[in-house]
């Protein structure tokens, strides 16, 4: 009787257990995949900070130190349906009429007077501790991956912020970045802090996000301070101004229209 009553047990035992681990598992990716729903959301949102309108202009001014001299460079950008971008060198003077042209995830650099644009990567130099793709590419869903690592206080010029940190992963060879570690402030959804790295792991720098602007009626992303751990820590700033909500034509961002475009994008 007893043997009877164990060898029945054992089954509904293994079963049960079956059961158990199956919906553990089950809660478990439910878990994982609404964590990564949320995290993809916060990140939509930080993006619609840094660039409210899928197509706008504006002036871009970058800041920064070069051999103990202090260094500005100017730009207009013009960016259309979120996914293409032409700057246009305004100064140093020996730079004017210069151009970068963002197409999808593709990028090419035009010197003034040439036939040819010459393609280049968005983490290339622009200059001080920025990058080609810090004023080419102002969105990071496109790029990256993000997954929500923890809940953080962070502090930027002495104000304290509580922020969801995002760990970003480079979904496309064009990203700018490997890796980035963005601090998004809960409520608002503002960006406030990343840390970027290079492929190796190692640390290449930390950009602060002070300053907001209402253009339009909407909040934008206008300041952005760069830390250069690359280069003994040294401070860039990247300021925009200038924002006008409007369509750019079409021909401002075909590469065969380069060369003819100064009168139209150099003022």
């Amino acid at each position: 009787m007893y043997k009877t009553s164990f060898r029945i047990l054992i089954p509904l035992l293994l079963l049960l257990t079956g059961i158990v681990e199956q919906n553990g598992f089950a809660e478990t990716a439910s878990t994982v995949s609404e964590q990564n729903s949320n995290a993809e959301e916060i990140l939509k949102n930080a993006d619609d900070v840094r660039a409210p309108w899928p197509d706008f202009t504006m002036a871009a001014t970058l800041s920064y130190e070069n051999r103990s001299e202090q260094k500005r460079d100017v730009f207009r950008v013009f960016i259309k349906n979120r996914t293409k971008t032409l700057v246009s060198y305004i100064e140093p003077v020996k730079q004017r009429g210069n151009m970068l042209l963002m197409l999808n995830d593709n990028l090419w650099y035009y010197v003034n007077k040439t036939q040819r644009p010459m393609r280049i990567t968005p983490i290339q130099k622009l200059s001080g501790a920025a990058s080609y793709g810090d004023i080419t590419k102002l969105s990071w869903s496109r790029d990256y991956l993000a997954a929500i690592e923890s809940e953080q206080s962070v502090t930027v010029k002495q104000q304290s912020y509580e922020t969801w940190l995002l760990k970003l992963t480079a979904r496309s060879k064009s990203a700018t970045y490997h890796k980035i570690d963005l601090y998004v402030e809960k409520g608002t959804c503002y960006p406030r802090k990343a840390i970027v790295f290079l492929q190796s792991g190692k640390k290449m720098k930390t950009m602060y996000f002070t300053g907001y602007t209402k253009n339009a009626g909407k909040i934008m992303n206008t300041k952005i301070e760069f830390i250069d751990h690359l280069a003994s820590d040294k401070v860039t700033t990247l300021a925009f101004s200038k924002v006008v909500v409007k369509k750019s034509p079409d021909g401002f961002f075909l590469q065969s229209s380069l060369p003819s475009l100064y009168s139209e994008v150099v003022y």
